[in-house]
């Protein structure tokens, strides 16, 4: 039985505000001129995560940005301010679950986070102990000095799918960190660990998101656009071209909300799903 549920987010303007801009101006660095010095580099040819992960290096090692450490990173982390109910929802959707109907046949649920942004601050956040694994953007550390001094990987919009198909496979994170071929082994559709029919996408942006949205609308599987005041255009655009399944939402994971409303609705209708196909194999 293919019994589990996955509810994968995008990070930045879904879960939190930007974290990037957060690294910057906690260094005092001015974030506008920051992301325009971005698009110049992307104008050129630049790949997007690649131009500001550079920039952001290039300020790590003239000393304006002080978290030039993973350790330093993860603790800055800790004081990202999430939106409201980030903090609970994933607790309280897991009770959802938790009824001795869903359990009496295995149904379980997993949460993922899949970002272009940098793994390691995402890490230190105070909701990350709630997700299964968490993708992103990597800076490299050198063992003699402890400072970061490389980048490691970036994950751009259409590198975020591999994680996606890492989820579907069943390939834990650390297996696909020292082997990232690995998503690519066949394995049949029937014996995927977690169906795309079986997963939830949240994100923000065409920019960012669409691939995602794509591949699992396209195997039956439902997205959840989300919508931010830095990011009206780019979440009404998410809805009118159908990219997601519903929304856009205000980020607001209260009990109650629109967005809860919805996504409990979502979860509930997998467990269900899950369940009369239980039966059928009894």
């Amino acid at each position: 039985m293919q019994n589990t549920i996955g509810v994968i987010c995008d990070c930045d303007e879904t879960l939190t505000p930007d974290t990037t801009t957060f690294l910057l101006e906690n260094n005092g660095i001015e974030s506008k001129k920051f992301w325009k010095d971005v698009e110049r580099f992307i104008q050129v040819g630049w790949d997007p995560p690649m131009a500001w992960m550079r920039l952001i290096l290039k300020l790590m090692k003239e000393g304006k940005i002080k978290q030039d450490s993973i350790e330093k990173l993860r603790e800055l982390g800790g004081k990202v301010k999430p939106f409201d109910g980030v903090l609970e929802f994933v607790p309280q959707i897991r009770k959802l679950v938790s009824n001795k109907k869903y359990k009496n046949v295995g149904i379980g649920i997993e949460f993922y986070i899949i970002s272009s942004g940098i793994e390691d601050l995402i890490e230190g956040t105070p909701f990350a102990k709630y997700f299964t694994d968490i993708f992103g953007s990597k800076f490299f550390e050198a063992e003699s000095t402890k400072k970061i001094s490389e980048i490691k990987s970036i994950v751009s919009f259409t590198e975020k799918t591999k994680f996606l198909y890492a989820i579907n496979k069943g390939i834990p994170g650390d297996k696909l960190r020292s082997n990232p071929f690995l998503v690519n082994n066949r394995v049949k559709k029937d014996e995927r660990r977690i169906p795309f029919e079986n997963m939830i996408y949240l994100g923000d942006s065409k920019v960012g998101d669409v691939p995602c949205f794509s591949a699992i609308k396209h195997f039956g599987g439902d997205g959840i656009g989300i919508l931010t005041e830095n990011n009206y255009t780019k979440g009404y655009t998410l809805a009118k071209e159908r990219r997601s399944t519903v929304g856009p939402y205000v980020p607001d994971y209260r009990e109650g909300s629109d967005l809860r409303l919805n996504l409990d609705g979502m979860v509930k209708a997998l467990a269900d799903k899950i369940l009369l196909k239980s039966k059928a194999y009894a």
